[in-house]
């Protein structure tokens, strides 16, 4: 793998042979950052909120990479920085995008070139209840995409539709129908078969099962799999949930306060994992075998989560880590570095293990 933190070109577009052919999107240095005003006729910054603090990764064509962390560290905020549906402070995404057949800087495209770049981008938002117009039907839901970027007429549009609804597991029949009409997992199928509408090749998932019941995630998330394969889909896929992450991802990264702390294969990450956080975060995950479950030890975090706002020096971590080392983790900050074939940590004592 490419060194992550690795600087990107600086132009606008490259030549393909820039990014490795099993390569399609390599973020970085990507920073996001939301201003803090005071004043009522003038306002005046007085802060920012730090929510993506010099971020770097890269997915690989065909996989998933899991992101994983504590809510408010900063996932969906990076997933909407890299789709411009947030401006990004600073950084680089570069995407390998069929519908213009060269890489785009994401960040600094222009209209143009983000309009085209948006049919291989698409993205499955959190909440079914909430991502689609309650005014508008699901055929008319499904192929706006398609009447925003010119797809086709309006039969093929409506075949489309039906075909799509078939794909994720609805009937054609739905089309005629109103969101309310469909409980949270058929919404949720409805938002994918949206995203699918235009046949892109990067999906960006949202946390698109935490807000459904237990039963109807797994429905979701075998489809998922199913689509993946059958439209050779490259996914990141949000989450807070571990063992969903595990089931679904080749590769995770976890993220602390803005930062990347961790970045390695799925298996090598459950099953060796090296930052302290990580630790604790595998540590909460219930394993189906009474007992081992009974004898195993919790890691409980001291404190609360620092806000982003005034987020502490060093490592953003030292203030509830159990290894930290005074004078230097509250002092220099860890870069990520692979300490194992793939396996990218930021922590300054990674071998300590006696802890946990």
């Amino acid at each position: 793998m490419t060194n992550p933190v690795e600087t990107s070109q600086a132009n606008q577009t490259a030549d393909l042979s820039e990014l490795p052919d099993d390569v399609i999107l390599r973020v970085s240095h990507l920073v996001k950052e939301f201003p803090i005003t005071k004043g009522v006729f003038y306002k005046k910054q007085v802060g920012a909120v730090k929510a993506v603090s010099d971020i770097s990764f890269e997915v690989k064509k065909g996989q998933t990479l899991g992101l994983v962390g504590e809510s408010g560290c900063g996932k969906s905020t990076t997933a909407r920085a890299l789709l411009r549906l947030l401006e990004p402070t600073s950084g680089d995404v570069w995407f390998r995008s069929d519908t213009l057949g060269t890489v785009v800087n994401v960040a600094t495209a222009n209209k143009s070139q983000l309009r085209d770049v948006r049919e291989d981008l698409q993205i499955v938002f959190q909440d079914p209840y909430a991502s689609l117009n309650p005014r508008m039907t699901v055929a008319s839901i499904i192929s706006e995409p398609l009447t925003v970027h010119d797809e086709g007429d309006k039969k093929s549009r409506i075949d489309q539709v039906k075909a799509l609804l078939k794909v994720v597991g609805l009937q054609p029949e739905h089309a005629n129908r109103y969101p309310h009409e469909f409980s949270g997992g058929q919404r949720q199928r409805i938002g994918i078969a949206r995203a699918l509408a235009l046949n892109p090749s990067f999906v960006v998932l949202d946390e698109p099962v935490s807000a459904l019941d237990v039963s109807i995630q797994a429905q979701v998330l075998n489809l998922l799999d199913d689509l993946q394969d059958e439209y050779n889909l490259t996914y990141l896929f949000i989450a807070h949930d571990l063992s969903v992450v595990r089931h679904i991802s080749d590769r995770v990264a976890v993220m602390y306060l803005g930062r990347m702390v961790e970045i390695a294969d799925n298996e090598q990450l459950y099953d060796e994992p090296m930052h302290p956080y990580t630790h604790a975060l595998l540590s909460a995950v219930p394993i189906p075998d009474p007992t081992i479950e009974v004898g195993r030890e919790r890691i409980l975090l001291e404190g609360d989560i620092p806000s982003p706002a005034n987020p502490p020096t060093g490592c953003r971590f030292h203030t509830r880590c159990p290894i930290a080392v005074e004078g230097k983790c509250d002092v220099d900050e860890p870069q990520l570095e692979e300490l194992a074939p793939n396996h990218w940590v930021a922590c300054f004592y990674p071998e300590v293990k006696d802890v946990f």
